[in-house]
């Protein structure tokens, strides 16, 4: 679970359940199973949400939720006053909404993802704005008022397509292969925008790929079971096929060299 101003976030695997909720007033929660269906039933209408599909509504809306063994549950509560002035139709969501697996879902997941990695969001500044973005990803999946759509543009649906610009990195940092280029077609954008986006960060896409291919290099070097591996099939394997390169990048990264950390290593025992 994640806490975060105007925000709770929930992680389930469940056992086989039904749950009956009593309906009351409050905020609005997003159901999202990852893997499997789930069955949901509101106001005598039966639904079944395949994985990737959303229901959201009134917190304890009275509804009957029957899970299968097993089912991987994501579960988002969200402030009513918040995502009310996005949406284009609030009656929906007096009741339930049925969101399907739109572009914004995926990116809403693909933030949540990003934001799992995060071992801690410290500053108030940076919860609130998680926080925002968060509401605007599941107004643009639920259906977003035009001027809605301005605002999120250059706030949530930009901070998410980044952090998952970013994954995709962290995730593919040591195949050679990785460009800007393949990077944009995998996500629909073009290298021009991706461009853009490290560039607001006050980075660029070489160097945040070069930052992870050294972390993996040291990493390796920092651990006793890599003592055989040699610098030149590490650095290869970490997405360098210069070793001249690499051997002046990490220097100049960690003011030592790939054999400096192995030495400190062993020395530490």
């Amino acid at each position: 679970m994640r806490t975060l101003p105007d925000v709770a976030i929930a992680h389930s695997v469940c056992s086989p359940m039904r749950t009956l909720h009593a309906a009351k007033d409050g905020d609005l929660c997003l159901l999202v199973p990852l893997r499997d269906a789930l069955s949901l039933h509101v106001d005598g209408v039966d639904h079944e949400l395949a994985a990737g599909m959303g229901a959201i509504g009134g917190h304890g809306t009275k509804s009957t939720i029957d899970a299968a063994s097993g089912m991987q549950l994501l579960s988002i509560r969200l402030r009513r006053q918040l995502l009310l002035p996005l949406v284009q139709s609030t009656s929906d969501l007096q009741s339930v909404a049925i969101v399907h697996d739109t572009q914004a879902m995926g990116l809403l997941r693909g933030y949540i993802r990003a934001l799992d990695a995060e071992e801690a969001i410290t500053t108030p500044e940076a919860r609130h704005l998680l926080a925002l973005h968060i509401h605007d990803l599941v107004a643009l999946a639920c259906g977003a008022t035009r001027d809605a759509r301005d605002l999120i543009e250059g706030r949530g649906k930009r901070a998410a397509r980044f952090a998952a610009v970013k994954a995709d990195i962290v995730a593919n940092a040591t195949h050679r292969n990785l460009s800007i280029d393949s990077l944009a077609a995998r996500h629909g954008i073009s290298p021009r925008y991706i461009g853009a986006l490290f560039a607001g960060a006050g980075m660029t896409f070489t160097n945040f790929v070069l930052e992870q291919r050294l972390a993996h290099a040291h990493r390796l070097f920092a651990d006793r079971r890599f003592v055989h591996r040699t610098i030149c099939s590490i650095a290869y394997d970490s997405g360098f096929g210069d070793l001249s390169y690499f051997n002046h990048a990490f220097r100049r990264r960690y003011g030592a060299t790939p054999s400096d950390v192995r030495a400190a290593t062993l020395r530490a025992g």
